[in-house]
């Protein structure tokens, strides 16, 4: 009778190791990601202290090729280096002039970490990273999602790595999660703690989906134009009501892509904006889900990659027609 119970009592527990064996994997209720150390990078400000070097102590932007040109110090590329490693290449390069320097670094403005959040939400645009930022993050920056809005798509490229998420896609570009717009507000299976990289693309779909071209880059003021009784806009007019063109603005190499309705984006091309706005070649329609991208003079490599991101800091709705 007892060899009986002790057998039964067996055979039920490898059942339920099979059981478990072979249930679904669900995403755990918080998705932990390792501390992510923020990068100095090109158009940064940082703020430098050092001990008995005044001339130092003061705010410094970071050039479009990297290097920050400080007194005495001369040209040093911060870029790519934590403020920990700007700390000991700063303080190295002031040995020649300076008996043990003592130096502090931290990134006083960031403009190189670009996210874009889209679709419906209250503030659609372009956000900067500061630090560790989750989705439910990202969405909490940009206003909160509208009433209409039921699902996230969140859209990385593949070189900024991947995204742990069980039912991810990827065309081999871009890699694409799909999560109800509810799990992230309420914090439900670990969607709201997905972790946002910096040229991620969070794209909220809602019954009543925003129709926004998005301008970006070297323009006065970089936004959104929502499209509600048309469905196109020229690109002249997108950037005189952007303000028009920044003094820095190198604009014969402007980009414009297309994201869709997933967040993904769908094309690509060149222009030459400066040729248009002359009028010498033919203005170029607009669709809701373009975004046109002005970069600055040898910034090409930078907004290349980008991928499928915007580079400005601005958040705005330049208008509706």
């Amino acid at each position: 009778m007892l060899s009986r119970f002790i057998s039964a009592l067996i055979f039920s527990g490898l059942c339920a190791v099979a059981a478990i064996a072979q249930a679904p994997k669900v995403p755990s209720q918080a998705v932990d990601f390792a501390p992510r150390k923020q990068l100095i990078g090109p158009e940064d400000t940082i703020t430098i202290s050092a001990l008995y070097a005044d001339e130092l102590n003061k705010p410094w932007r970071v050039g479009i090729s990297g290097d920050v040109s400080l007194p005495l110090v001369g040209r040093v590329h911060v870029a790519g280096l934590t403020v920990e490693e700007a700390e000991r290449v700063i303080a190295a390069r002031m040995r020649k002039y300076y008996r043990d320097p003592q130096v502090s670094v931290f990134i006083s403005e960031s403009r190189s970490e670009p996210i874009t959040v889209i679709g419906a939400v209250e503030k659609p645009g372009t956000l900067q990273l500061k630090g560790n930022t989750t989705l439910f993050d990202a969405l909490a920056e940009a206003g909160g999602p509208k009433t209409e809005a039921t699902g996230v798509t969140l859209s990385r490229p593949v070189n900024q790595g991947e995204i742990p998420w069980p039912d991810k896609r990827s065309d081999g570009k871009v890699t694409t999660v799909d999560v109800p717009v509810s799990d992230v507000m309420t914090r439900r299976g670990g969607a709201a703690s997905l972790e946002i990289r910096p040229y991620d693309v969070v794209n909220v779909t809602g019954s009543k989906q925003q129709r926004l071209v998005t301008v970006a880059g070297e323009v006065v003021r970089p936004g959104v134009v929502e499209l509600v009784t048309q469905d196109s806009v020229s690109i002249a007019k997108i950037i005189a009501m952007a303000g028009g063109l920044s003094h820095t603005a190198a604009a014969k190499h402007t980009m414009i892509y297309h994201v869709n309705d997933q967040g993904i984006k769908t094309s690509s091309a060149y222009v030459d904006l400066n040729k248009i706005l002359a009028g010498k070649v033919k203005d170029i329609e607009l669709s809701p889900g373009d975004i046109v991208i002005v970069p600055t003079s040898q910034i090409m490599s930078y907004v290349q990659a980008a991928g499928v991101s915007a580079v400005t800091t601005g958040v705005y709705l330049l208008g509706k027609i």
